[in-house]
């Protein structure tokens, strides 16, 4: 499988905000968001992708004392198999993966993850329109935010696919603590406004933009 790396951290963003858990970042990515943070993870001038067999990765994973993991890339779901790999070998952990959307999971994958974080990649990311094919109990939808303009995009998507309020969070786009924080005001007043859920990048405003945090 093609690996970037294994942490331990807590999760910064989205439903389990706070909780300590273990990241295993996935190498390779379909989609190219121009203020994408791990570019390091398919952007050919900088990426740093291993190649490692399961064996390898599990010694990764049991290194940390957490049944929390979160799997991230780049796009994780260009490995499903990999991802049910894992959950065949950790049956009693936490899975949450975190996608931008664009594959739907086969069945066996939606039977082995316990949350899909589900990102949907608006126009701010300079990315064409895809089609969202990931869906069900198991799925939050969140959706990064630039400027108020944005606004009316996210809300044409959650319509389109009927999206459940109480399934949305609201994120801010931003690698520094200075540019979260000002945007924090128009993303909790439309939170307000729609029933939505806001979620900060608690990784970002404490570490800044230092890897493996």
């Amino acid at each position: 499988m093609i690996l970037n790396e294994v942490f331990f951290s807590v999760q910064g963003e989205g439903v389990n905000i706070g909780k300590p858990a273990i990241f295993v970042r996935f190498g390779n990515c379909n989609l190219k968001c121009t203020w994408c943070d791990t570019k390091y993870t398919w952007d050919p001038a900088v990426a740093d992708n291993v190649r490692v067999d399961l064996p390898e990765l599990f010694g990764k994973i049991r290194a940390y004392d957490c049944k929390h993991l979160v799997i991230t890339g780049g796009e994780p779901m260009l490995q499903q198999d990999v991802i049910c790999a894992i959950r065949e070998e950790f049956l009693d952990y936490y899975i949450e993966v975190e996608t931008n959307g664009s594959f739907a999971a086969t069945e066996k994958c939606a039977e082995a993850v316990d949350l899909f974080t589900v990102s949907y990649k608006t126009s701010n990311s300079g990315n064409a329109p895809y089609e969202l094919k990931m869906f069900g109990l198991a799925c939050v939808y969140k959706f990064v935010v630039d400027a108020v303009g944005d606004f009316e995009e996210i809300e044409a998507v959650i319509a389109k696919y009927k999206l459940p309020a109480e399934k949305i969070y609201l994120m801010p786009q931003g690698v520094t603590r200075d540019e979260l924080l000002k945007k924090h005001d128009m993303l909790i007043a439309r939170c307000k406004e729609k029933g939505y859920t806001f979620t900060p990048r608690l990784h970002i405003l404490t570490w800044g933009a230092e890897r493996r945090k």
